[in-house]
């Protein structure tokens, strides 16, 4: 018998025995509370069920540098990656809750070799009463993908500048909650 033919009649066995076989041991449903199954465990440590909703979280305002080849539609593909990072945050508050945050970007070079690009570049988020943080990153990549290569520059520090400032004020929501 060929192995695949083999493969699916044994699961097709096994399928039948689990529809005809005896079951035994199975509880019976009730309507008692205390008799509900508890939900299974999370997968691993600190693994926790999704929140069932999220804070409003807006960028309150942007700075980008001015004059940058092709800025407008660079500073536009930012302003979508720090709002896809920060829907994708732990802030550490459900539904109600409204966090502004503020993002300049501090610099951003590019600098041609042989052959390669350097991109560097340098973003600091803040929130309200001072708490800020800085993501920085220098990036190397084709001269013919420029324009990608900066797009995923930009990604990168979205993604670690929101994630650094959701940690920052989840921690600030967990103190307060203490207190």
């Amino acid at each position: 018998m060929h192995p695949r033919r083999r493969s699916a009649f044994s699961l097709l066995a096994l399928g039948a025995l689990g529809l005809f076989a005896p079951r035994t041991g199975a509880a019976e449903p009730t309507d008692d509370p205390d008799d509900a199954p508890e939900p299974p465990p999370p997968v691993a440590r600190g693994v926790a069920p999704a929140k069932p909703s999220r804070p409003d979280v807006r960028l309150d305002r942007l700075e980008f540098p001015p004059g940058f080849p092709n800025g407008s539609a660079l500073e536009h593909h930012f302003r979508r990656e720090l709002k896809k990072a920060a829907h994708r945050a732990d802030w550490g508050a459900g539904r109600g809750a409204k966090i502004e945050y503020r993002v300049k970007i501090e610099e951003l070079s590019v600098r041609e070799g042989t052959n390669v690009i350097h991109v560097r570049c340098t973003a600091l988020g803040s929130l309200p009463k001072g708490r800020s943080t800085r993501s920085f990153i220098e990036f190397g990549g084709n001269p013919s993908e420029r324009e990608r290569v900066l797009e995923h520059v930009l990604a990168i520090v979205a993604r670690g500048v929101v994630t650094r400032l959701a940690a920052i004020e989840a921690g600030r929501r967990a103190q307060a909650a203490r207190s």
